[in-house]
């Protein structure tokens, strides 16, 4: 049987765990543990194991359960684009959370001046929310299906925009087509049952 790892609070998990159970493959969630986490070889969720197959990204992942139910991955450059710039701004938004700098006053707090390599954590850590709001700007212009079916693009989009209001990482004001999309989502049954809190 096909075990998933990971956390029901991982935004990449959560892909995946739509993703396996639209497939209808037989499959089970298990929460990743110490213990288990060693399993994977980059120490890091979500993996997969299916017998002697471990997958450790969650595209690849979402790749493997569309391709073995027989479903459609990506399946056209318009959504393949969705698909990463949406992933780009989420990998951007979970780094600048775990940094855990929450506000003005903790930014104050950050190092500033060069290392030796000329990396200044201060400008990293602006230069990373100029490209967030940049990015979700650039996400809100996309064309979003009003309803199921939805592509991997829609659904990787949608976990990066719950996880922001989930996490309060990235305020929505003025981006009515992804607030739009998120709350048309939120009532597919399959998005709603892979919900953080569940």
């Amino acid at each position: 049987m096909i075990k998933l790892y990971g956390v029901r609070t991982s935004p990449y998990v959560r892909h995946a765990r739509v993703a396996l159970a639209e497939s209808g493959l037989s499959w089970q969630f298990e929460q990743v543990t110490p213990d288990t986490i060693t399993l994977s070889p980059t120490l890091r969720v979500p993996f997969l194991i299916d017998g002697d197959l471990t997958l450790t990204d969650s595209a690849v992942i979402v790749r493997y359960a569309r391709e073995q139910s027989g479903q459609t991955f990506l399946p056209s450059v318009s959504d393949h684009e969705l698909f990463a710039l949406a992933t780009s701004v989420l990998d951007t938004a979970v780094n600048l959370y775990l940094l855990n700098i929450g506000d003005s006053a903790a930014l104050a707090e950050v190092a500033t001046g060069t290392s030796a390599i000329g990396f200044n954590p201060r400008t990293y850590y602006e230069r990373q929310q100029e490209r967030i709001v940049a990015g979700m700007k650039g996400l809100d212009q996309f064309e979003l299906n009003a309803s199921a079916p939805f592509s991997d693009g829609h659904i990787r989009l949608a976990c990066l925009l719950d996880w922001a209001g989930y996490r309060e990482t990235i305020d929505l004001s003025g981006l009515s087509n992804l607030s739009a999309h998120l709350t048309r989502i939120r009532e597919w049954p399959t998005f709603a049952e892979t919900a953080p809190d569940r």
